[in-house]
């Protein structure tokens, strides 16, 4: 009983270790036992040590900053973008479609019926 679900055990382990080895194929020759973290490690991590890497944050970063930069460049000199100006931007960013103010006086009510 004990033999068979041993081996029923390294079954499972083989099978998954096969299924984790077909999302990351430079893991194929690392079929030993290592933790899970080590073999899914990001693709050429080892091989390229010198090399500088960028996250898509810094990228999304500069690019919100550039725009930034023209919405105050346009607004400054009173540029129209497809007859937009930076006055219609700023009151669609100010526009609210949820009447808050009535939201909150309602819950407000509720809670003051329930405590009662």
């Amino acid at each position: 009983m004990t033999k068979q679900m041993e081996e029923t055990v390294a079954q499972r382990r083989a099978y998954v270790d096969q299924i984790r080895s077909s999302f990351y194929p430079e893991a194929q020759e690392k079929q030993g036992r290592e933790p899970y973290w080590r073999i899914s490690s990001s693709p050429g991590e080892q091989g390229r040590e010198g090399e500088l890497k960028y996250s898509s944050l810094g990228l999304r970063t500069v690019i919100a900053l550039l725009l930034f930069a023209a919405f105050v460049y346009c607004d400054q000199k009173q540029i129209a973008f497809y007859q937009y100006k930076a006055q219609d931007l700023i009151q669609q960013i100010e526009w609210n479609p949820l009447p808050t103010e009535e939201l909150e006086n309602m819950i407000k009510i509720s809670l003051k019926s329930k405590g009662k």
